[in-house]
C-alpha cells in the first residue's frame, strides 16, 4: 500500500474499532442475563485483542510515515483523516497530536491558512482534552499556544477561503474565555482582555464587509456571549477591580442583546450576591427555583444540543450553590435539603449517560460535582456512597479492579490474622487492635487504593493499543491524584499511605512516586498487602485487559517468589506459599470465578442507577 491507501485504512479501522470498543462497554450495562451477560462479556474480551493488535499494526505504519517528510498528497490525506477523527468524536491524543503538528510543520512551510487554523484549534482540543485534564500542573504542553498561533492569524482574514476557518479565529477565543479559564485559572485574569479583542474584531470593518458569512459569525459570537456569561462565578471571588469591570461588560451585554431569560436571572442573582443587595437566604432560594425551572422530573441524557445546554445551566447553578454554602454560614437543615434535591438530580443526569457518550468530558464532570458535595457530607459512610453513586459509575473498569484487589487482600488478611496476626504489628499500633478492625481497614484501603485513577480519565484504561511512553509517565502520577479527587479530605487521612505507596516495591528501591517513604509508613503492611493482591489481580485479568495469554494464579506466584524481598513483602509471599486452602481461593477468584465478580460489580452499578 501507498502512503495514502495506509492512512485511509487506519483512519476508517480505527473509528471502526474505536466505537466497537465503546458499544462493548456500553452492552455490558444492558444484558443482565447472567448467560448472555457471560458471553457477551468473552466477546468484548476477545474483541479488544483483535482490536489492539489491528491497530497496533496500522499505528507503527502510520509512525513509520510521520519519520519522513511529507508530500502534498500525503499531508492532506492526513488532514481530512483528522476532520474525520474530530466530526466522529473520536479522541487519541497522543497519536492525534503527533500527525497535527507534523502538518502544522508542512502547512506552514506551504502557507495554508484555512488548515492551519483548523489544525491549531483541533490540536488545542486534544491538549485540553488529554494532557491538561492529566495535570495541568505539569504538563509541557499548553494548548493556549495553539489558540493565539490562531489569534496571530486573524489579519490574514480575508484571505481564508472556508467557514471553518473563518470561525475558527472566533472558536480560539471562546476557548480562551470559557474552557482554558476553568481548567487554567491562572487565565481567568485574561478573560475579559479576550473578550474585549474579539469583541473590537467583530465590530471591524473587515468582518462587517464579509456578509456572506455574517450569518455564521453572528452565531459564534452568541456562543462566545454565552460562555463569558457562563464564567460569572469565576469573578464573584476574583481582583475586585476585575469584578467590577466584568459585571460592567455583563450589563452592556445584557442591555445590547437578546438573552436566554433564565440565564440573564442567574446573572442578576450573581450581581445582587455580589453587590450585597439581597440577603444570603433570599439568593440561595432564588437559585433553588431557578434550578428546577430548567431541571424537569425525569429530566434524562438524550444527546442533543439543548438537552446538554439544560444541563450545563442546571450545573453551573448548582456550581453557584456549592461556592456560597461553602463560603458561608447557612441554615443547615436547609442547606441539606437543598444539596441532596440539587445534587442528586445532577447526579441522576450523570447516570443516565452511556458510557460512550462523551466520556471524558462526563467523567471530569463527575469529578467536579463529587469534589463539590464532599464538603457537605456529614460522615465518612456519606463520602463513601457518595463515591460508588458519582465516580465509580463513570469508571466501571477501576471499580472492578478495586474490588477485585479487595477480594484478594481481605482472602489474605483474614488467614494472616489468624496463622501470622504479627505481620500487622503496625496497624494494631494505632488501634486496629481486633481482627475485625484489621480486615475492615484492610478492605476499605483496598477498595480506595486506586481512587487516583478517576482523575486520570480513559486513558488509564485503554487497551485497544500500547500506552506511549507520555502516557505511562501521566499514569504514573495517578496515586497522587487521590488527594486531589478527595480535597485532601481528612476523613481518608487513614488510607492516603495505601493510595500513594501502593505502586512503591518493598524495599522502597523502586516503583512510583519515588518521593513517598513507604518503607517508614505507619501502614506499611496494609501497603504491601495492597500491592502484592494489585499485582495478582492486574497479571491474571484476561476479561478487562488485552492480554493475548492471561497468567494463571500460580504461575503468578512463582514471579512472586522470584521477587519477594525487593519487590514483594517475604512474609506475605511465604505464607501464600504456606497456604493450600488460600492458594486455591486465588486460583479460582482470579480464574473461572473472575466473570462472577464482573457480573456483581455491573449489577451493583445498575442498582444504584435504579
Amino acid at each position: 500500500m501507498d502512503n495514502r491507501e495506509i492512512i485511509i485504512n487506519f483512519k476508517n479501522s480505527y473509528i471502526k474499532n474505536m466505537k466497537r470498543y465503546s458499544d462493548y462497554n456500553d452492552s455490558l450495562f444492558k444484558i443482565f442475563d447472567y448467560d448472555k451477560w457471560k458471553k457477551n462479556l468473552i466477546n468484548r474480551s476477545k474483541a479488544i485483542r483483535e482490536m489492539f493488535i489491528e491497530n497496533e499494526k496500522n499505528i507503527s505504519l502510520i509512525r513509520s510515515i510521520l519519520d519522513n517528510e511529507l508530500d502534498k498528497e500525503t499531508a492532506d490525506t492526513f488532514y481530512e483523516a483528522i476532520k474525520t477523527f474530530k466530526n466522529e468524536e473520536i479522541h487519541d491524543a497522543s497519536i492525534m497530536i503527533d500527525i497535527i503538528n507534523k502538518l502544522i510543520i508542512y502547512y506552514e512551510k506551504n502557507i495554508d491558512y484555512d488548515k492551519l487554523i483548523n489544525l491549531y484549534n483541533i490540536g488545542a482540543l486534544e491538549e485540553m482534552e488529554f494532557f491538561l485534564r492529566m495535570d495541568p500542573h505539569i504538563s509541557t504542553i499548553n494548548p493556549v499556544d495553539k489558540y493565539m498561533k490562531v489569534l496571530e492569524l486573524k489579519d490574514k482574514y480575508p484571505l481564508f477561503k472556508t467557514e471553518n476557518a473563518k470561525r475558527g479565529i472566533f472558536l480560539a477565543y471562546y476557548n480562551l474565555i470559557g474552557p482554558i479559564p476553568d481548567l487554567i485559572p491562572d487565565y481567568r485574569k485574561d478573560i475579559l482582555k479576550h473578550y474585549k479583542d474579539v469583541l473590537d474584531f467583530y465590530n471591524s470593518d473587515v468582518i462587517k464587509n464579509d456578509v456572506k458569512y455574517k450569518e455564521c459569525i453572528d452565531e459564534e459570537m452568541e456562543y462566545i456571549y454565552d460562555v463569558l456569561l457562563t464564567g460569572f462565578y469565576y469573578f464573584l471571588t476574583i481582583d475586585k477591580s476585575l469584578s467590577n469591570e466584568y459585571f460592567k461588560q455583563i450589563d452592556k451585554l445584557m442591555e445590547k442583546e437578546e438573552l436566554d431569560e433564565n440565564r440573564v436571572e442567574l446573572i442578576n442573582i450573581a450581581k445582587s450576591y455580589y453587590y450585597g443587595d439581597l440577603s444570603l437566604d433570599k439568593i440561595i432560594d432564588k437559585l433553588y427555583s431557578l434550578f428546577f425551572k430548567y431541571y424537569k422530573d425525569g429530566y434524562k441524557f438524550e444527546g442533543t444540543d439543548e438537552n446538554l445546554n439544560t444541563y450545563c445551566n442546571c450545573s453551573d447553578i448548582a456550581t453557584v450553590m456549592f461556592t456560597l454554602l461553602k463560603d458561608n454560614e447557612f441554615d443547615e437543615k436547609k442547606k441539606y435539603s437543598y444539596l441532596s434535591k440539587v445534587g442528586y438530580s445532577l447526579l441522576d443526569y450523570i447516570n443516565s449517560v452511556p458510557y460512550k457518550d462523551f466520556t471524558s468530558y462526563f467523567d471530569d464532570v463527575s469529578a467536579d460535582l463529587f469534589k463539590s458535595l464532599l464538603v457537605f457530607c456529614k460522615n465518612i459512610n456519606e463520602k463513601d456512597e457518595l463515591l460508588t453513586k458519582l465516580i465509580l459509575r463513570r469508571q466501571p473498569i477501576t471499580y472492578i479492579h478495586s474490588v477485585m484487589v479487595q477480594k484478594i487482600s481481605v482472602l489474605i488478611a483474614k488467614k494472616m490474622v489468624v496463622n501470622n496476626k504479627n505481620i500487622f504489628n503496625d496497624l494494631i499500633k494505632l488501634g486496629y487492635d481486633t481482627n475485625d478492625k484489621i480486615i475492615d481497614y484492610i478492605s476499605k484501603a483496598a477498595l480506595y487504593h486506586d481512587l487516583g485513577k478517576c482523575l486520570t480519565l480513559g486513558v488509564i484504561n485503554l487497551q485497544s493499543r500500547k500506552l506511549t511512553d507520555s502516557e505511562f509517565t501521566y499514569i504514573k502520577l495517578h496515586p497522587m491524584k487521590c488527594k486531589d479527587l478527595l480535597n485532601d479530605d481528612s476523613a481518608f487521612d487513614k488510607y492516603y499511605d495505601v493510595m500513594i505507596g501502593h505502586h512503591r516495591t518493598y524495599d522502597g528501591k523502586g516503583g512510583y512516586p519515588m518521593e513517598f517513604d513507604n518503607v517508614n509508613s505507619p501502614y506499611k503492611s496494609a501497603i504491601d498487602l495492597i500491592s502484592i493482591a494489585d499485582s495478582i489481580d492486574a497479571a491474571t485479568d484476561i476479561l478487562g485487559r488485552n492480554y493475548a495469554n492471561g497468567k494463571d494464579f500460580y504461575t503468578l506466584l512463582n514471579e512472586l517468589n522470584q521477587s519477594k524481598g525487593t519487590r514483594y513483602n517475604p512474609d506475605i509471599v511465604n505464607y501464600i506459599n504456606s497456604d493450600d486452602e488460600l492458594k486455591e481461593y486465588l486460583n479460582n477468584i482470579t480464574g473461572i470465578n473472575r466473570v462472577d465478580v464482573y457480573y456483581d460489580v455491573y449489577k451493583k452499578i445498575l442498582d444504584e442507577i435504579k
